[in-house]
């Protein structure tokens, strides 16, 4: 479903818009980074045998080095995308070969985006033959809590600049 909607937008997509601000932030290739969601929900699966910690070290460790090689690769797409869009208002109706690459950046970035999720998929793959089915269910739960929370975070960020009055400092 979400190649399908990077093939219809994936400038979309890639924006977060439909997302709250605060969960913007933490966007990442139209979704998140599986290395921080480990790092997010590890520590909600205690208690963990040796064998499973060091299993989700490594894990995070290939999702982390996976995710550097997506964003370099995103940053060179963005380059190059920018040199390829015109800039010279003198070029009018001249650009054609200048959009048609820049057209297929934006279908390189689809690729991205379907990389992105298959890293996703792959860590959730890798945590479901990792872990105990509690501790599958705990996980999922404490990541369910965490969009949650940013979630609530982001209403409460944006309550605040809509209203001045507003408490600066909440009470637990």
């Amino acid at each position: 479903m979400k190649a399908e909607a990077a093939k219809a937008d994936v400038f979309y997509l890639i924006s977060g818009a439909w997302k709250a601000s605060v969960e913007r932030l933490f966007l990442w290739i139209g979704g998140s980074r599986p290395s921080q969601l480990l790092n997010i929900i590890a520590p909600q699966l205690e208690p963990l045998t040796d064998q499973q910690i060091v299993s989700i070290n490594n894990l995070r460790l290939s999702s982390q080095q996976a995710e550097d090689a997506l964003s370099l690769g995103l940053d060179k797409l963005q380059q190059s995308l920018v040199h390829n869009i015109p800039s010279d208002p003198l070029a009018v109706g001249h650009y054609g070969f200048e959009i048609a690459a820049a057209m297929e950046k934006g279908e390189a970035l689809e690729r991205f985006v379907n990389q992105a999720d298959h890293l996703r998929q792959q860590a959730l793959i890798h945590m479901s033959r990792i872990l105990t089915t509690a501790q599958a269910a705990k996980g999922l739960l404490a990541m369910g809590e965490y969009f949650h929370r940013l979630r609530t975070l982001s209403s409460l960020w944006t309550a605040r600049s809509c209203d001045p009055s507003f408490p600066t400092q909440l009470s637990n």
